[in-house]
Formats: structure tokens, C-alpha cells, sequence
């Protein structure tokens, strides 16, 4: 049986960020994945400028697009278009970004396995078994685990597989609530579309309860999509159909369409337990409004990876510490992101409006979109009027 310092289970951007930071620090890890790579995962794909910076690597090889340029409209009617000499966000592909991000942590040492699923994580009171169902907490004594073919031992772990991932179960965590669902594919694109939407994105807002839709650029073709409240999931074929339509794209060719969901914390909802955290999707961590969750998955995954370090060279008692830290570095910024999500999905109409006509609401728009601020510092920046935004988030709930 191999024994490692840290098993990360899970190599999107989270658990490879993890895997590789750890493994810069000295630690023995072992990366592992069910799905054979490169693989495709339902995600629009958009990076932003601040999880580009958090990614802690060069992310440019991986990079299709880079966009300058946001074209708006309020319920496919009239279009706007707002533009920033800097980039706003960057544009990929999972199947690329994920590949290249467990490259790199096996670059930095990390033994990574992918085709290998997990079936049974072992803690001190014993198996968590999914065929049988059975829930056992684990110490802080290392974990065992076990997949089709064999068994590895570790001092520390981390869930870092997604929403409904084998880990958290394996921990007895249920931290995702899950409120809003999407449904995304791909549009073929000669040069002449591509060129059209070479550095623009496409954001149709107010007409989906709890979402928007987009249009975002790749390389070679087009990512188009609808998401918002769970409820709507039965609706959400038909209105990919009419955004198609309202943009002027050939559906007849819409390929690779996948629905999901986005997992979002519950409020208070522990990540850790004995020698194990979650981090990523695995632990909520979706941008309310935006539906963005890659971001905070590369800063949860430095956050696991610090609060492990600590834990292995004996610094740290358990894994509080990461409880804490992503308390302090991401859920301010979830909880201010909530509220104006329910006040615009309220009030969309004269929200686009203030986007459409005040270039110093753009500016502040712009500085969040592009990580130089903050949800936390926006509200902060309301001064008095933060009190009416939190008493008109609530009204809205």
C-alpha cells in the first residue's frame, strides 16, 4: 500500500491548485480523477482577470480568447455595448484549462491517476461504503483510500470533486445547496463569426428568474447558454433555442449540450472533518450572481493547500484554519454577491438601465468584473445606501 502526506480527489482547478501547492512545499500527494483526461466539464469557460492572477501559473497557453468588449441587452430587445481598454475576462476550455492544470501539478511531483473513482474513504471509526450507504466520521488520524484497483493511505485529504463528489458523502458534509441550474453547447463558427465575436462577449439579461444568457467566444467556435433558478430547468431548452434565435446563430449545428447544476453553500456549512476538507464546487463556492465558480476554486485550493501545510508540520491541532480562511478571503464577497443578486433578479429592469446609462456605474462595474475591487468593497463603497441594499435584498428573498 503507497502512502502519501495528502490525496486530492478531484483535478479541476481546485484539487490540482491543492495538489500542486502542496507538492511545491515538499509534501508527497497523490492527484486522483474518475474521468479519463482531457475531459470536457460543463462550465462557460470564463476566467476571470482575478482568477487568472490567482491561478499562481501561467494560464496564457490555455487562453482562446481574451474579451474587451460586453454586448447587453434586457430581454433580447435592443443591444449595448460596453468596452474597457483592458481585458474584462479570458476565454477557454475545460477540457484544455483542467488538463493543463493537472500537467502542471504533476510537473510540481504530484502522482496523478486519472480513470480511477474512488468507492470508500477509511477513517478512524471505519468505512464509509456508497453500496451500503453507511456514514462514518473521520479523526484526525489519516484516511485510507480506496478505489477499483487499490488502496492508498494518507495523512491528510481533500474533496475536491464536485458537487455531489464521493467525499463530502465519505465525510458525512452536505455544504451545497443547490439553487440555480444551466444548460450550455456549442455553435460551429466560420472566420466571418468568429471575427465578429473575436474580443465580445454576449450577456442577455432580465429574462431568466435568477439568471442570464450568454454567448462566449472560443477558439474555433461559439459556447452559448441559459442558466437560473432550479425550477426552470424543464424551460431551459427552449430558451437556449430563442437566445440562438435572437443572436442570430444556427442551432440546427448546436453541439456538446449539457445541463448542470451550481452548487452554492449552504450559510455555515462546515468544510472540514478530522484530516479532510472540501474546496471548489465540492464546497459551494459559486459566485451567486454570476455564476462563476472558478475563481474562488483556485483560491479555496491555495486555502486548502496553506491549511494542510500547517497540519502536517503540526502547527495546526485540525483543519479549522481553512474553515476560517475561506471565511475571510471568499464568503464576504458570496453573501454581498447573494444580495444583489436577489435586488437585481427583483429589479432587473432599471438595474441594465444604470448599467446602460452611467459610464461611472460601468467604471465600478468594470473594477468588479476585473478583480481590481470587490463585492465587499462595493457595498462598502455605498456608504449609507448599504443599508438599503441589504433591506431591499431581503424584502426580495
Amino acid at each position: 500500500m503507497t502512502t502519501y502526506d495528502a490525496i486530492v480527489v478531484g483535478a479541476g482547478p481546485a484539487g490540482s491548485t491543492a495538489a500542486r501547492l502542496l507538492a511545491q512545499r515538499g509534501a508527497r500527494v497523490l492527484l486522483l480523477d474518475r474521468a479519463r483526461f482531457p475531459r470536457d466539464k460543463p462550465c462557460g469557460g470564463a476566467v476571470t482577470v482575478r482568477a487568472a492572477r490567482e491561478a499562481g501559473i501561467d494560464l496564457s497557453p490555455v487562453i482562446e480568447r481574451t474579451v474587451t468588449e460586453v454586448r447587453v441587452s434586457f430581454r433580447q430587445g435592443k443591444t449595448f455595448v460596453r468596452a474597457s481598454a483592458e481585458p474584462l475576462t479570458y476565454m477557454t476550455q475545460r477540457c484544455r484549462l483542467d488538463a493543463y492544470l493537472a500537467e502542471q501539478a504533476a510537473c510540481a511531483g504530484v502522482d496523478f491517476h486519472d480513470s480511477v473513482a474512488v468507492r470508500q474513504v477509511v477513517g478512524a471509526h471505519g468505512p464509509f461504503d456508497f453500496a451500503q450507504g453507511r456514514r462514518a466520521p473521520l479523526q484526525a488520524d489519516g484516511v485510507l483510500v480506496r478505489t477499483d484497483g487499490d488502496s492508498y493511505r494518507a495523512r491528510a485529504l481533500v474533496g475536491a470533486d464536485g458537487a455531489n463528489g464521493v467525499v463530502a458523502r465519505a465525510l458525512g458534509l452536505a455544504p451545497v445547496g443547490e439553487e440555480a441550474v444551466a444548460l450550455e453547447g456549442n455553435v460551429p463558427a466560420d472566420d466571418k463569426l468568429l471575427d465578429r465575436w473575436e474580443h465580445a462577449i454576449a450577456l442577455d439579461l432580465g429574462g431568466i428568474p435568477g439568471g442570464y444568457g450568454w454567448l462566449f467566444p472560443k477558439g474555433d467556435h461559439l459556447n452559448v447558454g441559459v442558466g437560473g433558478w432550479r425550477w426552470l430547468g424543464p424551460t431551459l431548452r427552449r430558451r437556449l433555442s430563442d437566445l440562438c434565435r435572437f443572436l442570430e446563430l444556427d442551432e440546427s449545428g448546436l453541439w456538446g449540450l449539457r445541463g448542470h447544476h451550481l452548487p452554492m453553500r449552504k450559510p455555515d456549512a462546515r468544510l472540514w472533518r478530522g484530516p479532510a476538507l472540501l474546496a471548489g464546487d465540492a464546497a459551494g463556492l459559486v459566485d451567486p450572481l454570476s455564476g462563476e465558480g472558478i475563481d474562488a476554486a483556485f483560491v479555496s485550493g491555495r486555502l486548502a493547500a496553506e491549511a494542510i501545510i500547517a497540519f502536517l508540520a503540526g502547527e495546526a491541532e485540525d483543519l479549522t484554519g481553512y474553515e476560517t480562511a475561506v471565511e475571510r478571503e471568499l464568503m464576504e464577497d458570496i453573501r454581498v454577491s447573494r444580495k444583489l443578486q436577489a435586488v437585481f433578479h427583483r429589479i432587473p429592469r432599471p438595474c441594465v438601465a444604470v448599467m446602460r446609462r452611467s459610464d461611472a456605474f460601468w467604471r465600478i462595474l468594470r473594477a468588479l468584473v476585473r478583480g481590481e475591487s470587490s463585492y465587499a468593497e462595493f457595498r462598502r463603497r455605498l456608504g449609507p445606501l448599504r443599508l438599503a441594499l441589504d433591506a431591499t435584498a431581503w424584502v426580495c428573498k
